[in-house]
């Protein structure tokens, strides 16, 4: 409802499901993907650049929402090891009360923004509008724990954990990676098979749709 495909009348279906012409009939495909998949059907029936130009807009648009994700993710990272540190120093419930409701406004506004991977498309500039504001409560809450840590003698910059890698990020919050791929591994070996027996018997099995190993 925030973009301007939403604003110009067009409805989910007129990408998402097009028209497919068989014959002396027509419908809505029910194989539900990316627009992109078949430009032809879907943006071309508005659009008149080609098909290039017009996938390129969605990754621009795509792109600037993650650049601006990426830089939020960080700061709050950040703010979220700095603000275990003060309590660490010992700050106090009342000093550190600003600071988590600043932090759970920047998550909200994250978790908002990213949940609909296309968002970035859908809604761009108030996508980033919010990821913006995200941003801005984030160091916000970074300057008050700033603050509360000067009150308790500490005026250095916070030590920072080698979180570079997906692999050191799972080890500093101690995430178990054996014990999660192992049960990735029993629900690949019995719940899949059971869920594509149970699609195949209601005819709704897509070969080409393959799980991620």
């Amino acid at each position: 409802q925030m973009g301007i495909h939403a604003r110009r009348g067009v409805s989910c279906g007129e990408c998402h499901m097009p028209y497919v012409e068989e014959e002396l009939r027509s419908y809505n495909n029910h194989h539900i993907q990316s627009p992109l998949a078949m430009i032809e059907k879907t943006c071309q029936t508005c659009h008149h650049e080609s098909a290039e130009v017009l996938r390129q807009d969605v990754y621009t648009r795509q792109n600037k929402a993650m650049e601006l994700r990426n830089k939020l993710e960080k700061e709050l990272a950040k703010a979220h090891i700095e603000a275990q540190f003060a309590w660490d120093r010992g700050a106090a419930d009342n000093q550190m009360e600003p600071v988590l409701k600043l932090l759970r406004q920047a998550q909200w506004r994250w978790d908002f923004a990213i949940a609909s991977h296309g968002a970035a498309f859908h809604a761009p500039q108030e996508v980033q509008r919010i990821l913006g504001d995200g941003l801005y409560k984030t160091m916000q809450a970074r300057l008050v724990i700033k603050d509360v840590l000067n009150k308790h003698g500490y005026n250095q910059e916070v030590p920072m954990p080698d979180i570079s890698t997906k692999k050191k990020a799972q080890k500093y919050i101690g995430l178990d990676m054996k014990s999660e791929l192992a049960a990735k591994d029993e629900f690949l070996k019995t719940v899949i098979p059971e869920w594509t027996k149970e699609a195949k018997a209601n005819k709704r099995f897509i070969e080409e749709y393959k799980v991620a190993r």
